[in-house]
């Protein structure tokens, strides 16, 4: 599974909740096997689940969760483009870039 298979899971069942722990579960299916984008894996996860926990137990407008994808997508194709650099350094800001912009949202 790439990283841009989640958007497209998420895309397809409604960008709802529901469609973020799917995502959530995936990634942490991932983790049980080491792999260059486990990190990735692990910030997607922890993306997903602060989405499902901010909005499972509350409405979400259509422009929230439009919103809430875009930044999702945003997190993934950083990932991937990261994750396409040769350069460890430059993995390791992209990672630590995401991991803060994840923790301040």
């Amino acid at each position: 599974m790439s990283l841009t298979e989640l958007v497209e899971i998420i895309e397809d069942q409604g960008k709802g909740v529901r469609a973020y722990a799917e995502c959530a579960r995936m990634c942490r299916d991932r983790l049980q096997s080491r792999s260059g984008l486990s990190a990735a894996y692990l910030l997607l996860t922890i993306a997903a689940d602060k989405f499902v926990d901010a909005y499972d137990d509350q409405p979400l407008l259509s422009q929230r969760a439009e919103d809430e994808f875009l930044r999702f997508k945003g997190y993934v194709d950083q990932l991937q483009a990261g994750e396409q650099q040769t350069d460890a350094t430059v993995k390791l800001e992209t990672l630590n870039r995401i991991a803060a912009e994840i923790a301040n949202h």
